[in-house]
């Protein structure tokens, strides 16, 4: 076996850096449109965006060859079935990191200690393919249990390796600029758009926690979880933290953990630091706070409200 895994590690580090010479390419190329059609003006984002990159691939440089190929390689060794290479299995691979992509991105959401991690993802208030790779210094944590699983049901790693950076092409596609990429609402159907994820990662209240979803809109339909842009709700990127500089690399790294860090230390009890660390963001000890749920209905209440006074005037 060991010279088989000798071989994937070896596959994987090729695609990754093929993969990640080809994502460079496209984001230098859409940075360099928006910045001739002036759309792009803050540029200190898009290196922030890149500088993050680079300390999110450091630990997966030096650690990735041993736990995410080890965990791979335990699992498939222990498969429950053993699949082949026909194109069900490749459709049902992605079905399912896909959904495992899902699955990780919801709990990044819901956990607060998950949030510190993935939060760092939506801190930038420009959207471009750059902010794709906009990640933590403690992705490596997070992100992988979307694909690394999957060998223990007799999935090929060669194959997953695949699949998983056909995902990750598409997610830089759907990270597109919305003056240049509009609304695609016939494409939601089936797929997150671009305007899609532009809601998932703008900060208006009847947006909070939606389509979690990275490449099939499926998951946040079943769960409830779906919102198409809506025509009088323009996105506004970031998050709800005026503490966080999108456009310092040590804030955007460290902002989520520092406020975490104090809430934790200013908890009066023991069960009460570990909610800080388990509860969604914005739960506090004092009232319960006021998590996205509460601000997602109150603008929908809103919205219900604005309709129906439109609706008398016309009557």
């Amino acid at each position: 076996m060991g010279a088989i895994w000798d071989s994937v590690a070896d596959f994987s580090t090729n695609l990754k850096g093929k993969s990640a010479i080809f994502v460079y390419s496209i984001i230098f190329i859409e940075w360099f449109f928006l910045w001739r059609i002036q759309v792009i003006k803050k540029h200190k984002e898009t290196l922030v965006n890149i500088f993050s990159y680079v300390i999110e691939s450091l630990p997966y440089l030096l650690l990735g060859p041993i736990v995410i190929l080890g965990v791979m390689n335990f699992t498939y060794e222990h498969r429950i079935f053993t699949l082949g290479t026909e194109w069900y299995v490749w459709l049902a691979a992605f079905l399912l990191l896909d959904f495992g992509r899902w699955f990780i991105h919801f709990l990044g959401h819901k956990i607060r200690i998950l949030w510190c991690i993935h939060g760092v993802h939506h801190t930038p208030k420009e959207m471009s393919f750059s902010v794709t790779v906009r990640g933590s210094f403690l992705g490596i944590l997070l992100s992988p249990h979307s694909f690394i699983w999957l060998p223990i049901l007799g999935f090929n790693p060669f194959l997953v390796l695949i699949v998983d950076t056909i995902c990750r092409v598409y997610v830089v596609l759907e990270h597109g600029n919305e003056k240049v990429i509009g609304k695609q609402r016939w494409m939601e159907l089936f797929f997150i758009s671009p305007s899609a994820h532009r809601v998932h990662h703008s900060k208006n209240p009847i947006y909070l926690d939606r389509n979690f979803g990275e490449t099939f809109s499926i998951w946040d339909r079943i769960f409830n979880t779906f919102q198409t842009e809506l025509d009088h709700e323009k996105p506004e990127l970031g998050i709800m933290n005026d503490k966080l500089d999108p456009s310092n690399l040590k804030s955007v790294q460290l902002t989520l953990w520092k406020d975490l860090w104090k809430d934790v230390k200013g908890a009066p009890t023991f069960i009460d630091k570990i909610k800080y660390i388990l509860y969604p963001p914005g739960w506090n000890h004092i009232d319960g706070g006021k998590l996205a749920g509460e601000f997602r209905k109150e603008a929908l209440d809103e919205l219900r409200t604005e309709e129906q006074k439109t609706t008398e005037q016309v009557v």
